[in-house]
């Protein structure tokens, strides 16, 4: 750890605040991480999801092509 603090006393201003952004950015990394094991407790909890079946996107989509012939009424 001293060698780490002593090689960053040396360097300049804008390379500290290089090194820094970088070590942000493997921090960041770090955290986004997905914990890697058993997936089934997520796979219970979304399983109660809702899901569309093929006649909900046939409506959606016979909708979504009319949407722009409606009235918008003025105030």
């Amino acid at each position: 750890m001293d060698d780490l603090l002593q090689t960053f006393d040396q360097l300049n201003e804008p390379h500290r605040r290089q090194l820094l952004a970088y070590a942000d950015t493997l921090l960041i990394q770090q955290k986004v991480r997905r914990p890697e094991g058993n997936l089934s407790v997520w796979k219970e909890k979304i399983k109660d999801i809702s899901t569309w079946t093929e006649e909900d996107i046939a409506s959606i989509t016979e909708n979504s092509k009319n949407i722009n012939k409606w009235k918008v009424p003025e105030w």
